[in-house]
C-alpha cells in the first residue's frame, strides 16, 4: 500500500548514511502503520487526503502499552517517510502535521564515580583466564577513557589504530568519522592486549582477524558478550547501580565536564550531531556536585 518503500530505504542509507538498525526500526515503524491501515481497509490517497486518520492512529497507539518513546520514533520514522515523498514530489503535504505526540521524561543516565570504575577495573584483573582478562581489561579503558559505543568496540579493527599518532580513527553512527585520542592507560591496555592476549586468540581455528576485539573461539566479539563481561566484573565489584558497556560512556563525558572540559571538545569525542544531546551531561555534572556537597555537608 505505501510507496516506494525500497527507494526510500536506499535514501536512508546513501543520502542520510543511516545505520542499519535505524532503516530497520523506520522500516518496522512504517510497515506497523501499514498494517494499521489494511486492517481497517484504508487506502494511502485517504491518509494524504485526510489528516485526522494519522491523528487516530496515534492516539490508537496512546491506548496501547507502547511506551511513548517509541511512539515518538514512531512518529519521526512516518514524518521522515512522508517528507521523503514531498521531496519526490508525490505528495504535498506531511500528513502529521498538527499530530501531537507525548512528552517524554527526561531521564538522566546513570554514571560511575571515579572509584567506581577503579574498582570495577581492578575485578577484571582478578580473573582465572588471562587471555580473556586482559581482553576485558582493555575494553573497559576504552569504553572510559576513549568513550566509545559498545557497537563500535564491535566494529574495531586494527587498521583503525595508528599508535604513531596516538588516536583511533574509524567510522561511528551515521558512519560518521571520529579520530579518537589514546590515552595513556587505553595505549598502554591495547598494546598488552594485542601482544599477549589477541594474539593467541587470532590463531583459533575461526578466527576473524581483521576485528581487534575476539572471543574465546576467535571469533569477533559481540554486544551481548561485551555486555555479559562487564556485568560481571560489576557484580564482582558490589557495585548496585544498573550498569551497562554505555555507563562507562556516560561517565566519561560526565567526568571530562567536571574536570573543566569544553563542551564542544565533548561532543566532539562523543561524536554527537547535536550539542543538545551533549548538554545533559552538563546537568549530571551538576548532580555530581550537588551529591558530593551533600554528603560533605552531612558529616560535618
Amino acid at each position: 500500500m505505501l510507496k516506494n518503500l525500497e527507494h526510500f530505504v536506499q535514501v536512508l542509507k546513501i543520502e542520510k548514511n543511516h545505520s542499519v538498525n535505524t532503516i530497520d526500526s523506520y522500516l518496522s515503524d512504517i510497515k506497523s502503520f501499514e498494517k494499521y491501515l489494511l486492517k481497517r481497509k484504508i487506502t494511502f490517497k485517504s491518509v494524504i487526503k485526510d489528516s485526522e486518520i494519522v491523528k487516530k492512529y496515534f492516539r490508537y497507539l496512546g491506548r496501547t502499552k507502547i511506551s511513548p518513546k517509541s511512539i515518538k520514533r514512531k512518529y519521526s520514522s512516518l514524518s521522515s517517510y512522508f517528507n521523503y515523498l514531498i521531496d519526490r514530489k508525490i505528495t504535498k503535504k506531511n500528513p502529521l502535521y498538527g499530530v501531537y505526540t507525548p512528552k517524554l521524561k527526561t531521564k538522566l543516565p546513570e554514571i560511575l564515580s571515579y572509584e567506581e570504575i577503579k574498582i570495577i577495573f581492578k575485578q577484571s584483573e582478578n580473573t582465572d583466564n588471562e587471555l580473556l582478562g586482559l581482553r576485558d581489561r582493555c575494553i573497559l579503558e576504552l569504553l572510559y577513557s576513549c568513550g566509545l559505543r559498545v557497537s563500535e568496540l564491535c566494529e574495531l579493527k586494527i587498521e583503525n589504530i595508528q599508535f604513531d599518532n596516538n588516536v583511533i580513527r574509524f567510522f561511528g553512527k551515521g558512519n560518521k568519522e571520529r579520530m579518537i585520542p589514546l590515552t595513556v592507560n587505553a595505549k598502554e591496555q591495547l598494546e598488552t592486549y594485542l601482544y599477549q592476549s589477541r594474539h593467541i586468540l587470532a590463531n583459533r581455528r575461526s578466527s576473524e582477524q581483521k576485528y581487534v576485539f575476539l572471543s574465546n573461539n576467535g571469533k569477533r566479539l559481540t554486544r551481548v558478550a561485551i555486555w555479559q563481561s562487564i556485568k560481571k566484573y560489576v557484580n564482582a565489584a558490589g557495585i548496585t547501580k544498573t550498569v551497562s558497556p554505555h555507563t562507562f560512556r556516560h561517565s566519561f563525558a560526565t567526568h571530562l565536564i567536571d574536570g573543566k572540559a569544553n563542551i564542544i571538545e565533548v561532543q566532539a569525542l562523543l561524536g554527537h550531531s547535536d550539542i543538545s544531546t551533549t548538554e545533559v551531561y552538563i546537568h549530571l555534572s551538576r548532580n555530581s556536585i550537588d551529591k558530593e556537597y551533600r554528603n560533605a555537608f552531612d558529616k560535618k
